[in-house]
């Protein structure tokens, strides 16, 4: 299965993104992330990606964990692509510093869940 088809290695790019944007902003204040182009960028490329990959996810995987947000989580790429002007820093912060850790341990489940028991 290609990895663009490949569920579990969508799971893997929305795990790697979660870590990464929690290694880019450890540390850092708002006012330090908001004055800061890279940092905001790397959120904003970060939440694209992740965005991308859960449209890709099967729907019947995703309606096993539908305490998750997935129509917000593919809305957050449609804007930042098409209307990247109405999201705020703060808005963007709050992905990386709330819903970002919120959403790694359920993508970790899921991706537990497809490799099967061990």
């Amino acid at each position: 299965m290609a990895a663009s088809r490949n569920p579990r290695m969508r799971l893997l790019h929305i795990r790697d993104e979660i870590d990464g944007v929690a290694a880019a902003i450890e540390g850092l204040t708002f006012e330090q992330y908001r004055t800061s182009y890279i940092h905001r960028r790397t959120v904003e490329r970060a939440a694209q990606i992740v965005s991308e990959a859960a449209k890709a996810l099967p729907s019947e995987l995703l309606a096993r964990y539908s305490e998750v947000p997935w129509t917000s989580i593919v809305g957050i790429g449609n804007m930042l692509r098409h209307e990247y002007q109405r999201l705020d820093d703060f808005q963007l912060w709050e992905i990386a510093t709330v819903h970002l850790p919120a959403l790694g341990p359920v993508i970790e489940r899921m991706i537990a869940e497809l490799d099967g028991p061990q």
